[in-house]
């Protein structure tokens, strides 16, 4: 029994070191995987509390119609992130950066409050064009590192990626016309 023991544990050992290895490569800090879902999700949430913020602030008509969109643009991606990444509905916590943003965009008001929040927009959008785009074009790459089965894993977050990016990179264009719009008209 004890011969028994002794060959057993250090094999477990050995088998939950190499388990260990292998989830931090697909759930660690990559762009694959659960972390891309996770970013993605947190990064439309934000938009989201924002846009709904602005939708209550912003003086600028123009600013008010893009936060309509972002609202409900955002609500319908993130139902569907949500869906992908087999997560409940409850609110994600913004990250540090996105927190910073919401609090000195709730100190503002009038024109201040719609320059501030379009330049985050351009700012935000920018990060999630590049991270879909990564993600577009990187996914599957790392599905076939993983040997998965086609249409299974970081391939499906490649789908998503693909699917939401021409969006996002519509948020993106018409963001940064606003914004230079709004500074142009406050010189």
């Amino acid at each position: 029994m004890k011969r028994l023991y002794f060959i057993c544990v250090p094999l477990l050992g050995l088998v939950l070191l190499i388990a260990g290895a292998s989830y931090g490569k697909e759930g660690g800090t990559g762009s694959t995987g659960d972390s891309f879902l996770s970013k993605a999700i947190e990064m439309n949430q934000a938009e989201l509390q924002l846009s709904r913020m602005a939708q209550g602030k912003a003086e600028n008509p123009e600013v008010k119609e893009y936060a309509d969109m972002m609202v409900q643009d955002h609500t319908e991606a993130l139902e569907k992130l949500r869906s992908a990444a087999n997560v409940s509905e409850g609110q994600v916590p913004l990250t540090k950066e996105h927190q910073a943003v919401y609090d000195k965009l709730a100190r503002m008001t009038d024109a201040q409050f719609d320059s501030e929040y379009m330049k985050a927009m351009v700012r935000d959008h920018h990060e999630a064009v590049e991270t879909f785009q990564h993600e577009a074009e990187n996914a599957d790459q790392g599905a076939t590192a993983h040997r998965q089965k086609p249409g299974k894993g970081a391939s499906n977050d490649a789908v998503i990626a693909r699917e939401m990016l021409p969006t996002l990179q519509k948020h993106l264009s018409q963001a940064e016309q606003l914004d230079k719009s709004l500074g142009d008209s406050s010189k």
